[in-house]
């Protein structure tokens, strides 16, 4: 019995198979008209054409007879053009794939015929990584001479797909049936590959950790006046994603998600005097924390040890006011202590009620420094800014978070008089 026969799933493969994938994908195509209309227009308009090729036509298609199969291995393919076409989840290069006939022995896995007119290959790869652009070529096996193979492949994204999908659903001619199949597909693209889902809102995160880190990511990339530029966006594992600013001050700019009293809770935040230089820079600056009294902000001292540029432990601090003073009046004392130097300097800042030298940090300074062979450690007072957002109110403004985050960027920098126009969009 055929695999695109909806009754006839893949017994002896899990749903997180790609084949699975491949299957639902194609029958979804095979039943609705909606989706398979909307795959054709999509690759159309990625389509790039050389020489005398001429572009897939959706209205010539119409008129021609469908044809769905999947995993097919070398099948007869006499149409007169074909087209080579992937699906992945992630926009690749195809500059240097030029797709013409091989002595593979391939396995398709998607085929679609239109009558006489367009035989379309499909490779589909749930992550990018796994792409062998080799199996983008037909098998010269059983492909007829007269069939023009068109040169450039067509990459298509999940995510896009996902989107328009979604977009569906909302359409007035769509029939209850067809609704059912899209809402069926989607659901199992939730279940058994949810990294392919677009994230473009929070909603469609469901609190999972993976699809809320792809959400920040996308977010802080909306925020940069250069949305390609990969380079300002940064992972830190255990802290998430963040933004690399310009400024010496502070190196980066944060939003994580974390749990609280079984609470989803998304937190900006902007991490001022992370290393020994960026702390002489952000003391130098004057910082100012007036502005944020009686807001939502948890402004709070960050003072940590590190050796090279490993941090090696933090300590707690109780007044920030006192805190930020002490530092700008002594900012020539952030500078490294070698070994003998540590003690007498760490217990100087404890007199001083710049930090609490408590028996767990004493213990905690033990192990990671007396115990061991360290030569010197680098003094990084740090200083940072907390923004929580709760999660009813992140699903409640979703739409608008990007600006949110931005004003709130920007109000946070104000401490040193900075604004973010070298690096944020300009909303």
């Amino acid at each position: 019995m055929n695999r695109l026969n909806y009754f006839n799933p893949y017994d002896s493969k899990a749903g997180s198979h790609e084949d699975q994938l491949t299957r639902a994908y194609l029958v979804l195509l095979k039943h609705s008209s909606h989706a398979l209309f909307t795959f054709i227009d999509y690759a159309r308009s990625n389509q790039k054409t050389s020489g005398d090729e001429k572009p897939i036509s959706l209205i010539d298609l119409l008129d021609q007879d469908w044809s769905f199969e999947t995993q097919k291995g070398n099948p007869v393919i006499d149409t007169n053009c074909l087209l080579s076409v992937l699906i992945t989840d992630a926009q690749l290069t195809t500059a240097d794939s030029n797709v013409k006939p091989s002595e593979r022995n391939a396995r398709y896995d998607g085929v679609i015929t239109f009558g006489k007119s367009l035989t379309i290959i499909i490779e589909i790869k749930p992550r990018s990584s796994n792409v062998w652009f080799g199996q983008l070529n037909p098998s010269r096996q059983n492909l007829a001479d007269d069939t023009a193979v068109y040169r450039h492949p067509i990459v298509l994204e999940w995510k896009e797909i996902i989107k328009q999908l979604n977009h569906l659903l909302h359409l007035p001619t769509i029939s209850g049936y067809e609704k059912i199949m899209i809402e069926d597909f989607l659901l199992f693209v939730d279940d058994s590959f949810p990294f392919l889902n677009p994230f473009d809102g929070l909603h469609q995160c469901k609190r999972n950790p993976e699809l809320l880190d792809r959400r920040i990511n996308n977010l802080l990339k909306s925020l940069l006046q250069d949305e390609r530029d990969e380079s300002k966006i940064g992972y830190h594992r255990g802290g998430g994603y963040f933004i690399q600013t310009p400024y010496p001050q502070i190196g980066r700019i944060c939003l994580s998600h974390d749990e609280q009293e079984n609470d989803l809770v998304l937190t900006l935040g902007l991490y001022f005097g992370d290393t020994q230089r960026a702390a002489i820079a952000f003391y130098k600056s004057n910082p100012n924390i007036s502005h944020l009294q009686g807001t939502k902000w948890d402004a709070a001292p960050n003072f940590h040890v590190a050796y090279r540029s490993q941090g090696l432990m933090g300590f707690e601090s109780e007044n920030s006011e006192h805190y930020l003073q002490f530092w700008k009046d002594n900012v020539d004392k952030i500078r490294q202590q070698k070994r003998a130097d540590v003690p007498k300097f760490l217990k100087w800042l404890a007199d001083q009620n710049v930090l609490s030298m408590t028996k767990e940090a004493e213990e905690k300074l033990k192990e990671k420094f007396y115990k061991t062979k360290i030569p010197s450690l680098n003094i990084c007072p740090g200083f940072r800014l907390h923004f929580p957002i709760p999660n009813a109110e992140a699903l409640d403004k979703d739409g608008k978070l990007k600006f949110i985050l931005a004003d709130k960027i920007r109000e946070g920098l104000k401490i040193i008089r900075l604004n973010g126009d070298e690096f944020l969009k300009k909303f």
